[in-house]
């Protein structure tokens, strides 16, 4: 019920906000003084291990995500970003994620000590963005339900239904509601050299941190682009690790469709310093089944990139390490992104 009101809440706000206040007129001869939104570009993210021939550990994730290009800002709210990189472009995004995971064996009905918790992160988010030529700076604040209250066990049902899979029978045992919120905080830079036969490269070196109930954790990490009429933005990334898909540089946000298509190979590497993760810790002010997890973490990745004029589609195949003590293999899992660029 709670997941089904935050639902509707975050499609009420998206059309009000379409509706009412992208696109105000300004009118001619006069200063721009009115704050304008403009709805900038859609992202649905998919993530499954499915991808990788698996079914446990890091098992799905999805988010629908809204982005809004603010012309003349004039709220402090959006100071929360600090620092100053001087002329900025600035983005609002909002979005509804739920992520679920699972241990290996789905038919067993009963606890299994030394495997991970059945667990379901069902959230809204919130990101301030701040773009420069060559600087991105992003903030988030996630609120939503671990727990039943997540919806989780009824979500990977349904997808198992879908795909003519066998229904995980432990859900029985995942862990107990419980709010979670959490802040997180990005900053990525950006480098483009020139171009070489026409093709095209951009490193954009990033710097994380995550604080909350759900994950406290430090990660730096590296995208890297190669390809042809490479978007002018700051990478693509998956759901946990590396920020949004698709902010662009400074002025950047129509520069892309100047050309019907683009293409790139995407290159991604990260790694984490984890002191908290709520779905390997357990439930923070309750008893809850846990397993010892590892406190380095990292992963790679690699995928492409395809655009025909307004629409996107790329994939990420990321390759974890191990995430916890008894975990027995690395994990992979593979992310889809379909986009719309208004």
């Amino acid at each position: 019920m709670i997941n089904h009101i935050i639902l509707v809440l975050s499609i009420t706000f998206t059309l009000y906000a379409n509706e009412n206040i992208s696109q105000l007129p300004i009118p001619l001869g006069q200063p721009a003084t009115q704050e304008d939104w403009e709805l900038y570009r859609f992202n649905l993210y998919f993530e499954n291990d499915l991808f990788s021939i698996s079914d446990s550990q890091y098992s799905s994730g999805e988010k629908f995500n809204f982005i809004y290009r603010i012309d003349n800002p004039q709220s402090s709210f959006y100071d929360l970003l600090i620092l100053d990189y001087g002329n900025e472009d600035v983005y609002m995004s909002f979005s509804l994620a739920n992520q679920i995971y699972t241990p290996e064996d789905l038919n067993e009905t009963a606890l299994i000590p030394d495997d991970r918790p059945y667990s379901g992160w069902t959230y809204a988010e919130v990101g301030i963005h701040k773009s420069s030529n060559t600087h991105l700076r992003s903030l988030y604040l996630q609120v939503g339900f671990i727990g039943p209250y997540s919806k989780s066990e009824q979500i990977q049902k349904t997808i198992h239904k879908i795909t003519d899979s066998a229904p995980p029978m432990g859900w029985d045992n995942q862990l107990g509601n419980e709010l979670g919120i959490n802040l997180r905080y990005i900053h990525k830079w950006r480098f483009q050299p020139d171009t070489f036969y026409g093709i095209g490269t951009s490193f954009i070196p990033f710097l994380e941190g995550d604080l909350g109930n759900v994950s406290i954790q430090a990660s730096a990490g590296m995208h890297i682009r190669v390809g042809w009429n490479i978007p002018q933005d700051f990478g693509v990334t998956s759901l946990d690790t590396g920020g949004e898909v698709g902010i662009p540089i400074k002025n950047g946000y129509k520069e892309m469709l100047n050309r019907n298509w683009s293409f790139s190979l995407n290159f991604n590497g990260a790694g984490s310093l984890v002191a908290r993760d709520i779905t390997l810790d357990g439930n923070t002010f309750s008893s809850s089944h846990s397993v010892e997890k590892n406190n380095f973490v990292g992963y790679l990745g690699y995928g492409f990139s395809l655009r025909y004029r307004h629409f996107i589609f790329a994939y990420i195949k990321n390759i974890n390490s191990k995430k916890f003590k008894e975990e027995k293999k690395e994990h992979g899992v593979g992310t889809a992104v379909a986009s719309w660029v208004f």
